[in-house]
């Protein structure tokens, strides 16, 4: 069972990827009704990108299987779903709590530039919502839609800024804030930016995922389906295959070597099982470093000192993002390459819920505090455990 914290002020969840397969969309309806249960002191739910997965189904046809009646065609398990989270999604909204989303590469097109076109892209994908009926359209508006969000301590008060390009961070033009009722903040000097991820991605990475996603999201509905099909019950399962073995490997590659060598002690096995070992962890750590590390390095090297180069000359001491679908936590050193300070920031990823064994959030407290939760499956039940970063 998922409880908030007294102190919990601000929910972070991202690629809960609604309408795509092999999803924990079962565990994303339960965490919502402990919400709606206890909010406690919560006031702001923010959805970190790639909350929908329509890259591979129409906005029509997603819009359709949440508009027909009982009955349709269209109405099936999945879609119950849907409207489940749908459903507490807006009783969320009427206890209050404010609901904040930003667009991932599985909602709009990534390809071009990003900060020109965000603002636009978002406004299409809104009157899309509209203009085929989806049922729960008054949940998506241009107000609650941004690329950027970041979280600020300031005289007393813990107040959300929202932002679609980094030209509006730094000239603080068009500013929208929320404050935050009730609640404290301590004097400390907190600057926290999350936003999906796909802003830190390299030029070939972006490219290279950027332009398959634009082809889907123009595709006819046969070639998504197909593209559903291939992407997530194939290449995906493929990936999650050889990611286990390269975990399981990790953990355990003294005892597999041991067992290995019962077999037979002949010494070019010998070798053979030394270098295939070798050549195993060396994969292994460099596809786990490749999840987040590369996106925190392009943080580091191309996003920050960009923001910097045009003016912005806060303190940016916390980071969140989703994207990878792996959860983390580090403290990386930063720097301002114009006033020359330095200093270190928390980094975390809020995970995801579809395409891995074990969905995670995380919660900012009244204090400013990081923690991710993971959701680990026991039988019938689920159990969330916290980690303070």
């Amino acid at each position: 069972m998922y409880e908030l914290d007294n102190d919990t002020i601000v929910v972070g969840v991202s690629d809960v990827h609604v309408g795509a397969s092999i999803n924990h969309h079962n565990v994303f309806i339960e965490f919502l009704n402990q919400v709606l249960l206890d909010s406690k002191n919560l006031q702001v739910v923010i959805i970190l990108g790639d909350f929908f997965d329509i890259v591979m189904e129409s906005v029509r046809d997603y819009c359709k299987k949440l508009y027909y009646p009982e009955g349709h065609r269209y109405i099936d398990q999945k879609t119950e779903n849907y409207e489940k989270i749908f459903l507490r999604l807006r009783k969320l909204k009427e206890k209050g709590i404010s609901i904040f989303f930003t667009l991932g590469n599985h909602e709009i097109k990534i390809i071009g530039n990003l900060e020109k076109w965000f603002s636009k892209r978002k406004k299409k994908l809104v009157e899309k919502f509209k203009k085929f009926n989806f049922r729960y359209a008054d949940l998506f508006n241009l107000k609650n839609i941004w690329q950027y969000f970041i979280l600020t301590a300031d005289e007393g008060r813990w107040k959300l800024g929202f932002y679609d390009s980094k030209k509006e961070i730094v000239n603080q033009k068009n500013i929208y804030l929320f404050q935050f009722d009730k609640v404290e903040a301590p004097d400390i000097s907190y600057n926290c930016l999350m936003t999906h991820g796909i802003q830190f991605e390299t030029f070939l990475r972006k490219y290279g995922g950027g332009i398959p996603w634009y082809l889907g999201l123009k595709s006819p509905d046969a070639i998504k389906e197909v593209g559903n099909l291939l992407w997530n019950e194939v290449i995906k399962l493929s990936i999650r295959t050889i990611d286990k073995v390269f975990d399981r490997w990790l953990a355990q590659s003294r005892k597999i070597t041991q067992r290995l060598l019962k077999i037979s002690l002949i010494s070019p096995f010998l070798i053979f099982l030394k270098l295939f070992d070798k050549l195993l962890k060396m994969v292994a750590r460099k596809r786990e470093k490749l999840k987040n590390e590369t996106y925190i390095k392009q943080f580091r090297k191309k996003f920050l000192p960009k923001l910097v180069k045009m003016g912005y000359n806060r303190e940016i001491n916390k980071i969140i993002f989703g994207h990878t679908h792996k959860d983390t936590k580090l403290s990386v050193p930063l720097n301002n390459q114009r006033t020359k300070q330095s200093w270190k920031a928390t980094i975390a990823n809020s995970g995801a819920w579809q395409q891995i064994d074990k969905p995670s959030l995380i919660e900012i407290n009244d204090k400013g505090e990081i923690k991710v939760v993971h959701v680990i499956a026991k039988e019938d039940e689920y159990e969330f455990r916290k980690i303070l970063l």
